[in-house]
């Protein structure tokens, strides 16, 4: 009678377990099925070249280096996301940080136009 017991008892935690590892399961294949906005800020990147020219950034992908061609001596950004500006094209000269709505331009000591950009939490 008392091995008889212990099996089951030893079923019951059996089966607890398997049900705990299925639910943990399942609540991970839905999170790994919704999709994801992390991918690109929403809004636009704007900027004036020293020409006067103005050219736009759509929902720019975060974490990805992006040129801005011919340069920007002036930008605003309508993102959702933080731009990191930066004087060379591959985004290793940082000039600025401009958060959500902010503007940024060259005049700032010392005059020097943006050749690139980078959204997201860090630059």
């Amino acid at each position: 009678m008392f091995t008889r017991r212990r099996d089951k008892e030893k079923q019951g935690s059996s089966a607890a377990l398997r049900r705990t590892v299925l639910a943990a399961a399942g609540a991970l294949l839905l999170v790994a099925a919704l999709p994801s906005s992390a991918g690109a800020a929403g809004g636009q990147f704007t900027f004036s070249r020293n020409d006067g020219s103005v050219d736009a950034l759509f929902a720019p992908p975060n974490d990805v280096c992006l040129p801005l061609s011919g340069g920007a001596a002036h930008a605003s950004n309508d993102t959702d996301a933080t731009a990191f500006v930066f004087l060379d094209g591959g985004c290793s000269q940082l000039s600025a940080i401009v958060g959500v709505g902010g503007t940024w331009d060259q005049y700032n000591p010392p005059p020097q136009p943006a050749y690139s950009v980078r959204f997201g939490s860090s630059g």
